[in-house]
């Protein structure tokens, strides 16, 4: 499935945080710069014409979560838990998600070439 899309998705982790969607957070489980895939624990509210403000909070930096606005675009609901798969608009920390998009293909790039990701060692995500 990931080799059809128009932007490579990356393995990833993050919390995902929307109240307005779900009272549990979820877990981002991949991510490109135009969407991304998050798994909640829990049944969720999903409105698929709704746009929804969510947050990342990557587990690879040290920072402030991503603010992201993004849409539902497909939802499972399977043994008690939700998968969603979002594609995300225009949103005040997009230049930040090309950042970090950056970050991830130089890492797999590096992982390629001599077997070794990067990652934040003063991460504050736990």
């Amino acid at each position: 499935m990931k080799n059809h899309r128009n932007s490579e998705r990356f393995d990833d982790f993050a919390r995902v945080i929307c109240g307005d969607l779900c009272i549990v957070n979820g877990v981002l489980t991949d991510i490109s710069e135009k969407g991304f895939k998050a798994e909640f624990n829990a049944p969720c509210n999903i409105d698929n014409e709704k746009e929804y403000e969510i947050q990342l909070r990557l587990s690879r930096v040290n920072a402030e979560p991503l603010e992201l606005l993004s849409r539902p675009m497909w939802s499972n609901f399977v043994d008690g838990k939700t998968s969603i798969g979002f594609s995300i608009l225009h949103s005040k920390d997009s230049a930040r998600l090309e950042q970090y998009i950056k970050m991830l293909k130089d890492d797999k790039k590096s992982e390629d070439e001599i077997g070794v990701a990067s990652f934040d060692s003063e991460s504050l995500f736990i």
